[in-house]
């Protein structure tokens, strides 16, 4: 198939590239003016930063010797002009420029421009905490602005559906870098005003300072600034801050970040779930055994009250039994006395009550006597 075909490797390829440039007079010892962006001293002396104008961005490495000539500190805004020869760096195939020297020019257009609008916004108090809206961490929907198939909005959603599963999450894909990314990005904010929504995050993964220009645009940040839900800045840098992170409600320096901030965990909650029910069985455990205490205590009252209760009947029925038998005929009849009944068993107490020929019966102490009325004589 590549029969007398001349076949390349890659290494091939970037070391003609390299030999082109480094041949090419017209890109030797040239003067390049910029402004300085992504700088990085590294440990060894060396500077590595990119310049940038509005349109176009180019890496820069400047070697020790030559840094150590330098008579100001280099910073991130910073316009300088550079002389320099463009080289490239086989072992990745990107070009670059190698500096010899570095001169300030003054700060770069797009820094004080971006510092005059951050001054003009936070005059206007959008940026006052006071504007600052709490976040609801038990959320029905949360809503995400983000890049399509982003490395952001896969961290979002794993980390959303790991800690608060429950919650519908509606996504506003955008892009988050390039012209079209300020468009697009309030396009997608406007059309989140339209749901029920608890919160809103919006932003991206890491990337230089000029990736995040999108975040500093005016009518992104004034929309947010009147946002109908409390929003979240996932900007994905730590140390630049844009402007989208000043109005937002809260910040986050990664999507992660965002999603944990949005909601709360739901292994705290069950856990809190799990103290409940433990602070509830001890609760009842106590109060089981403060009842079983009360009820012995209660049974040890009882017995004693019924103990004392039978003992005073007793003592009152004894009192009753020596009143009968104080009044007993029995005792009567102990003292000489008899009963006489008539044949019904009813006690004669007048002559009046029988007749002669009545059978009688009289009743002494030690028995009965049985006897036939001969003569009734009334006194």
């Amino acid at each position: 198939m590549y029969q007398g075909k001349v076949i390349y490797t890659v290494s091939d390829v970037n070391r003609y590239i390299k030999a082109l440039i480094n041949n090419d007079q017209n890109l030797k010892f040239i003067y390049v003016r910029g402004e300085i962006s992504n700088f990085k001293p590294g440990a060894n002396g060396h500077l590595y930063f990119s310049l940038k104008d509005k349109e176009c961005l180019i890496n820069v490495a400047m070697f020790n010797n030559y840094a150590k000539a330098i008579t100001f500190v280099p910073k991130n805004g910073d316009e300088v002009v550079v002389l320099a020869s463009a080289d490239v760096y086989p072992a990745r195939g990107s070009y670059q420029l190698l500096a010899f020297e570095m001169n300030q020019v003054g700060q770069g257009d797009i820094l004080l421009e971006l510092e005059k609008l951050k001054k003009q916004l936070q005059a206007e108090g959008l940026f006052e905490q006071s504007r600052k809206r709490p976040i609801n961490i038990y959320p029905h929907a949360i809503g995400v602005i983000t890049a399509k198939n982003s490395a952001a909005i896969k961290d979002i959603l794993f980390n959303l559906k790991r800690r608060y599963p429950i919650a519908d999450i509606y996504v506003f894909y955008s892009a988050v870098q390039g012209d079209s990314a300020p468009a697009e990005l309030l396009k997608a904010f406007n059309e989140s005003q339209k749901y029920d929504l608890d919160t809103l995050i919006i932003g991206r993964g890491g990337g230089a300072s000029e990736d995040l220009s999108a975040f500093n645009d005016e009518k992104l940040v004034r929309a947010i600034a009147n946002s109908k839900m409390p929003v979240i800045a996932a900007v994905g840098h730590e140390i630049d801050s844009t402007l989208v992170d000043f109005v937002a409600d809260k910040r986050a320096s990664t999507p992660t970040g965002a999603a944990e901030l949005a909601t709360v965990d739901r292994r705290e909650i069950e856990q809190k779930f799990q103290y409940a029910i433990d602070d509830m069985s001890e609760s009842l455990k106590n109060k089981l055994m403060d009842m079983k205490e009360d009820i012995s205590s209660y049974q040890e009252e009882l017995n004693e009250a019924i103990k004392d209760y039978l003992t005073d009947e007793k003592r009152k029925l004894k009192a009753y039994q020596d009143q009968l038998e104080a009044l007993s005929p029995l005792k009567v009849l102990n003292r000489g006395f008899s009963i006489t009944q008539d044949k019904d068993g009813k006690v004669i107490t007048s002559v009046k009550d029988v007749k002669c020929g009545d059978t009688i019966t009289t009743i002494v102490k030690d028995g009965t006597i049985n006897s036939k009325v001969e003569k009734v004589e009334e006194r």
